[in-house]
């Protein structure tokens, strides 16, 4: 136990260090912003017990809404051309289906191919899937499978602001080949268009290309990116607007 307690505090310690890793700017808007982010870092995070809530809701509730994804797909002959795995993450939710998005890769196929999908949930129990609606453009791909009123999954909520450089944030997906795997670290970089639209995150996060799809997610419990690639020890993810904008898309009639 007492080990125990020694690692979570030095975890602890880890979080609160991350606050140095943020980029200075000229600015009084963002030194502002900085300052609001030390102080949530110092007094919240770097806290012991706001630690361990943090990861025990991560367990109980994020994570519920995390799922694996297995696509096949087919030639115009029904061959067997190609098997992918990834991750995903329940976005939304109607009556009778579940919506999960993620990386426009794992469900991308092309002319006269076909696919099929299918999602096991983080106790592994599989449903049959359908690609609802994806965008080569945002890069992300949204899915549908049907509810069971035996079992309740998880919805994640996209968070309102962008996240920071130097910010801790931890990816839920497969990656590994483990349903489910937590790891995390720290964003490295934020991309920004000519619009002023964060477009991409640069993290610090263990993963590999099976997590592709996983949902990157801030302190909150709330999606703040999608990953896509793992690049010389870095992973990357779609960032906070693409996300926003493929929601729109996604649900637009």
């Amino acid at each position: 136990m007492k080990k125990l307690t020694f690692i979570i505090i030095l975890l602890s310690f880890f979080i609160s260090g991350c606050t140095f890793f943020v980029v200075e700017e000229d600015t009084e808007e963002y030194r502002a912003l900085a300052n609001q982010y030390d102080n949530y870092i110092l007094s919240d995070i770097s806290q012991l017990e706001n630690f361990q809530s943090f990861i025990n809701g991560v367990t109980l509730t994020s994570s519920v809404a995390s799922v694996m994804i297995e696509v096949k797909v087919y030639s115009s002959l029904g061959l067997l051309l190609e098997t992918r795995n990834g991750s995903g993450v329940i976005f939304y939710q109607d009556s009778a289906n579940y919506h999960v998005m993620t990386a426009y890769e794992l469900t991308s196929i092309n002319q006269g191919q076909t696919l099929s999908i299918e999602i096991s949930d983080y106790l592994g129990r599989t449903y049959r899937a359908f690609t609802r609606r994806d965008s080569l453009e945002l890069g992300l791909s949204g899915i549908r499978f049907a509810k069971n009123s035996q079992r309740i999954l998880g919805v994640l909520e996209i968070a309102e602001y962008p996240p920071l450089v130097g910010q801790p944030v931890m990816l839920i997906g497969y990656q590994r080949r483990i349903i489910n795997a937590l790891t995390m670290g720290m964003i490295i970089e934020v991309s920004y268009n000519d619009d002023q639209e964060l477009v991409n995150i640069k993290t610090s996060v263990l993963s590999d290309n099976f997590g592709n799809g996983g949902v990157m997610i801030d302190m909150n419990h709330e999606i703040i990116g999608i990953q896509y690639q793992v690049e010389n020890g870095y992973t990357y993810a779609h960032g906070l607007d693409v996300i926003k904008a493929f929601y729109s898309y996604y649900l637009a009639p």
